[in-house]
């Protein structure tokens, strides 16, 4: 697995700074943005020199806050991990449109897609709560055939316009507004079974007809039903989770996805400052492979 420092250097236009206090400073394009951050709690590293905010969401939650802006971000503001482009952007929440821990993820998944070459058709990935589509685009660009679901709208616009920053807007990636658990189920009826199946889901939401999604209720089914969607031969399944809760959840989890034989690692991501070299844990990704 490649180390922190090495993923960092793949960035153009993203750093990770600092943490403490529970907060996260970070440098967007040329903007240094301080945010919330529930896990970060420690103080702040003695005798670190920390550039002031530009971009403030004040709050202590991931919703219900306000942006502050000293210097406003560029319009667009375009952000680079390797070959890949992501607008950045303020929502409504104290997000921008992507998690940059997951880029090691992303490159996990490259590996996999492009040990299968191969094969004579294009390997079939869903990603599901597929946001912004960073995983999407990952996969794209190592040749697979990509089927995109997110139950907000303006989500699946967001990744189609990354996937045209990124100079894959002809590659197959198919968009799908849905809610993930509704559309599993119509693809297992209609027979289409999937190579590999990404899945990134909220502790808590509601899908594209106000369908009430927990995650601590909801997950087991979400993986049961998500295996039923794969191929005789599938490749992965990778999980995300993000709730402070879901550590109750491990065990079953990855009694779950060993079900289906090959290997379940469990990998947790984070950052690593680049100014007070704090580890910053951001959730754990179950990555099961399966065997030949």
């Amino acid at each position: 697995m490649m180390d922190s420092a090495a993923l960092s250097q793949a960035w153009q236009g993203y750093e990770f700074l600092a943490s403490g206090d529970g907060q996260r400073l970070e440098r967007w394009g040329n903007r240094v943005i301080l945010r919330p951050e529930s896990n970060a709690l420690w103080p702040w590293k003695d005798l670190v020199s920390l550039p002031s905010w530009e971009g403030l969401y004040s709050g202590d939650r991931a919703t219900g806050g306000d942006w502050k802006w000293r210097s406003p971000l560029p319009d667009p503001c375009v952000v680079r991990f390797r070959q890949l482009s992501f607008l950045i952007k303020p929502t409504r929440s104290k997000h921008l449109g992507l998690f940059p821990e997951q880029s090691s993820n992303w490159d996990w998944i490259t590996r996999v897609v492009r040990d299968t070459q191969e094969r004579e058709a294009p390997v079939r990935i869903l990603n599901l709560f597929g946001y912004t589509g960073g995983a999407t685009l990952t996969a794209a660009a190592a040749g697979a055939s990509v089927t995109h679901v997110d139950s907000a709208r303006a989500m699946v616009n967001w990744c189609s316009e990354n996937a045209r920053l990124s100079g894959l807007g002809g590659t197959s990636i198919r968009y799908i507004v849905e809610d993930a658990v509704t559309f599993l189920q119509r693809e297992i009826r209609r027979g289409n079974r999937y190579d590999g199946i990404i899945m990134d889901p909220p502790s808590f939401g509601r899908g594209k007809r106000g369908e009430l999604w927990k995650l601590s209720e909801h997950l087991p089914f979400l993986i049961d039903t998500a295996q039923e969607a794969l191929t005789e031969n599938p490749l992965f399944l990778l999980l995300n989770t993000y709730s402070d809760s879901v550590g109750d959840l491990t065990a079953l989890i990855t009694k779950r996805l060993q079900r289906l034989g090959g290997s379940c690692e469990l990998i947790e991501l984070g950052l690593t400052g680049a100014l007070d070299g704090n580890w910053l844990p951001c959730g754990m990704a179950y990555r099961w492979s399966g065997g030949d």
